[in-house]
Order: structure tokens, then C-alpha cells, then sequence
């Protein structure tokens, strides 16, 4: 069992185990971004790219280097796994080169630009909407039934909404780093490297609460003082404001969800049992809470439950087949640790 699996377990009993990320193959990911109506010129040039085995910086690093211009020209919308194959959007600030023959004769044989478009904005973070994943997960073995009992579970009632194993680093590492970031201990001028970092500390907060919330069984489950967030949403309101009978039909439905910190300087927006229980959790964490205030952070919430849309799965012989889409922000593999333990076989590669 990893380091996160033993932090952070999962809700259902898990009955199988198989293999991801054998080949690069297994694990396809396609971004989908918001303002995808091209003016059709401007000096942004937007590219629709195909990359293999390869992070989002390092292929940013390729196209500024193709086109000779400075890595800040490069924009794009979210990181985007290493060990799969990935569509995502890129744009570069170029205002007078079109010759996309020439941008692609300039790149590595993995990197493909499969499409381009002239655009007056520059691709940002925030266009992110999310991504559609196909996942293969070989040689599986185990209670075939009995999974297919904890996929129909997820379908109905959904996922915990952990940050996955990614956020925290090999072995959990950045939440130490993190620590040493808040005390004075660590110091760094990377900007990317710092915000990562406080990342990484709200994280840590959040999935503990989403964690106390899981042991004592109400993770899905309305306690006063709550926060509700509409799905797709990222504002939030109070709980009490609605008929508990409407509002516990709308969380059945996935209209809308419970929420939980994401912790920042000013005080806790939740009231009554659930500001008291994200507090004492809070507590358990004291290196981070000075920082927050440090690094002028503003209390966010989110979501503490993942639906997954457009489920689909499949069986080949001793494969599982897996087809969903995720809103930005949220990891395939707290989909995947709630249907089968499985082993990640890319990372014993490196």
C-alpha cells in the first residue's frame, strides 16, 4: 500500500487489483477548454497538440524552442499527465509566423500538432474546463462482480473528491517541503515551485477533512453549518438557507454538492459542526496555519464529493476498459482507487 493510500483510504471495499500505464496507450487523456471561438486572427497562435510520454512544461519548453521565442510566450490551459497520451491546447504569442509544417519539423517525433488556429487571446490556466479520460487497466484479477458492484457505485453516489498522490510528490515529499516553505526553513525565487507548495499545504488540509468526514460517515451526508457548492460551480451557499428535504433531493441528484475548506487567511466561511470539525482538523496541521496569512491566501471551498460524467467500461478478457470525464482540478485516480487497487507500471520505468 503506498503512503497516500495509508493517509487517505478509500470509501469502498476494494475487490480487484490490475495494471495502468503499461504502455503509454493505456492511459489517454483529451483536454477540454472553454473559448474555443476563434477570432481567427490576432498574434496568438493556438495548437492543438498530441504529445507521448511527455509533461506539459517540457512540451511548452519544444514549441517556444520550434518557434524561437521565450517560454512566457507559451500558454496552456492545465498540466497534463507524463506517462500517457495527451491532446491539450497550447497557444504562442506569434504574431507573424503561420508555418505550422516548419513549428512541426522543429519538434520531437511525439509531439504532433494535430490542428491551429489564430486566436486574439493567449491561452490561460483558467480555461481549463476538464478532460475526458480512456483508461485501460490490464491483467486484472480478482471479484469481477464484485467490482462491477463498486463502478455502480460511483455511477450513483460518486467518488471522494481527494487531490490525488500527484499534488504531494514522490513519497509524499511536498507536504514536508511544505512545512519547511511555511516555517522559514525552505526559500525559493521559483515562483512555480512556491505555488505549488501552498498547493500542497490546502490540499493536505482539505483531504484530511474530506478524510474525518469519511470515518465518521458523513462525507455524503448534510451536518449543520455546511456549505453547498452547484455543480460546476465554484461559488458556494449556505446549507440552511434551503429546505433540507429539497436540498438533500438536489445532492442525490448531483445538482449540487458539500463542500469543504480549502483553507486561506480570512476566517472559516462554514458555521456550526462543520466549521468546528475543519477547524480541529486544521489544527492537527499547525505549520501550515501561520503561512496563510503569510502568503495572503483567501479561503476557497471544494467540492468534497466527484461525480464522473459520461461513465462507460468495458471487459476484454482480463482488461477493464474505463471511459468518464472530470471537471478541472480533479484526478482519474480517485476514480480508479475506488474500483480496483491498482499499480501504476510506468513508475517503475524511471
Amino acid at each position: 500500500m503506498s503512503f497516500f493510500d495509508q493517509l487517505f483510504p478509500t470509501r469502498l471495499t476494494i475487490y480487484g487489483e490490475g495494471d495502468i500505464k503499461t504502455l503509454a496507450d493505456d492511459f489517454q487523456v483529451t483536454e477540454l477548454v472553454t473559448n474555443l471561438n476563434f477570432s481567427g486572427e490576432g498574434e496568438h497562435l493556438w495548437l492543438w497538440v498530441k504529445k507521448v510520454n511527455h509533461n506539459t512544461d517540457w512540451v511548452a519548453q519544444c514549441l517556444a524552442k520550434a518557434a524561437q521565442v521565450a517560454v512566457g510566450q507559451i500558454g496552456y490551459a492545465g498540466l497534463k499527465d507524463r506517462h500517457a497520451v495527451t491532446k491539450q491546447w497550447f497557444s504562442i504569442q506569434l504574431p507573424i509566423i503561420d508555418n505550422i509544417e516548419h513549428l512541426q519539423q522543429q519538434l520531437p517525433g511525439d509531439i504532433t500538432i494535430l490542428d491551429a488556429h489564430r486566436h486574439n487571446k493567449k491561452l490561460k490556466i483558467g480555461y481549463l474546463k476538464g478532460n475526458q479520460f480512456n483508461i485501460r487497466v490490464k491483467n486484472f484479477t480478482g471479484d469481477q462482480a464484485a467490482t462491477e458492484s463498486n463502478i455502480e457505485n460511483i455511477k450513483s453516489h460518486g467518488v471522494p473528491n481527494y487531490f490525488g498522490p500527484q499534488r504531494f510528490g514522490h513519497n509524499l515529499n511536498n507536504i514536508q517541503k511544505a512545512k519547511e516553505l511555511f516555517s522559514g526553513q525552505l526559500r525559493t525565487r521559483d515562483k512555480k515551485f512556491k505555488s505549488l507548495l501552498l498547493s500542497v499545504a490546502r490540499s493536505h488540509i482539505f483531504n484530511n477533512i474530506l478524510k474525518t468526514r469519511i470515518k465518521q460517515n458523513v462525507w455524503n451526508q448534510l451536518i449543520k453549518g455546511d456549505l453547498i457548492v452547484l455543480d460546476g460551480s465554484r461559488s458556494w451557499f449556505d446549507s440552511q438557507v434551503e429546505k433540507k428535504e429539497k436540498l438533500i433531493h438536489r445532492l442525490k441528484t448531483g445538482d449540487v454538492h458539500i463542500s469543504a475548506a480549502m483553507w486561506g487567511e480570512d476566517p472559516l466561511p462554514s458555521s456550526q459542526a462543520c466549521a468546528q470539525l475543519e477547524q480541529t482538523v486544521a489544527n492537527k496541521t499547525p505549520d501550515y496555519l501561520p503561512g496563510f496569512e503569510q502568503f495572503r491566501l483567501r479561503h476557497e471551498r471544494r467540492t468534497i464529493r466527484l461525480i464522473p460524467k459520461d461513465f462507460e467500461h468495458n471487459w476484454t478478457e482480463n482488461d477493464l476498459e474505463i471511459h468518464f470525464t472530470l471537471p478541472a482540478g480533479c484526478y482519474a485516480t480517485s476514480i480508479l482507487r475506488e474500483i480496483l487497487l491498482y499499480k501504476d507500471i510506468s513508475l517503475q520505468k524511471n
